[in-house]
């Protein structure tokens, strides 16, 4: 009991912090209390056609040219490190792009409490720490608990994208998706090559030390 109430404590403080920071620049959006979930079309002034969420979406680059491409969809890019968002919004604004939005919280702390059911039509997970090491397998972000938040937030039909460059990691996630009926893949449970997908900037790099890059794509039936 001591131990659930010390994490609800913790928790109270968190929002607390979080619902004071002010807001760097109005593409950033926030819960405006807690227990008030965010729904993606009230985040832009006119409603789109389809809703893209980037977890960790580091300093924007593939969001902003799928955004580019895709002015009918709204992008909600979640970055914990504002610098990197800062360093986006530079870019959107030259773009003038007006389907790019931000949320700068850290979704480990605020995962459950952020979102409402079925908003998105994909969900992107580019690169996350592997955590290499067997006893810092525990810190990874592709654990059941987070999936299954990740498919309450996916609509029917909706995919959810995922790479990496680590071999042993992907094949623990190909393991964690086989669990889940619901996800199901159109040819293979992976791939080596993402055509059409822009590459981020930790991808080019890594392609061109010679990594294999791992591409998992599921489809929530």
């Amino acid at each position: 009991m001591s131990t659930l109430l010390e994490k609800t404590a913790i928790q109270e403080k968190l929002w607390a912090f979080l619902l004071k920071q002010p807001c760097p620049f109005p593409e950033i959006v926030r819960p405006s209390t807690r227990g008030k979930k965010l729904i993606a079309r009230e985040c832009f002034s006119e409603p789109k056609e389809t809703y893209f969420l980037e977890l960790g979406s580091g300093w924007g680059e593939v969001a902003l040219e799928l955004a580019e491409k895709n002015p009918q969809t709204g992008f909600l890019l979640w970055e914990k490190k504002l610098d990197r968002i800062r360093t986006t919004e530079k870019f959107r604004k030259k773009l003038q792009l007006s389907n790019i939005r931000y949320l700068s919280v850290n979704f480990l702390w605020f995962f459950e409490e952020i979102w409402e059911k079925e908003q998105f039509q994909t969900i992107l997970i580019n690169f996350p720490d592997p955590w290499p090491k067997k006893k810092h397998w525990k810190n990874r972000i592709m654990q059941p608990q987070f999936l299954d938040v990740i498919l309450n937030w996916l609509r029917p039909g909706g995919r959810l994208l995922f790479a990496t460059d680590h071999a042993p990691y992907a094949r623990k996630t190909i393991k964690l998706f086989r669990n889940y009926p619901s996800l199901r893949y159109s040819d293979s449970e992976f791939s080596f090559s993402r055509p059409g997908f822009p590459p981020s900037r930790f991808e080019t790099e890594k392609k061109e030390e010679g990594k294999r890059i791992y591409y998992l794509e599921r489809i929530k039936s």
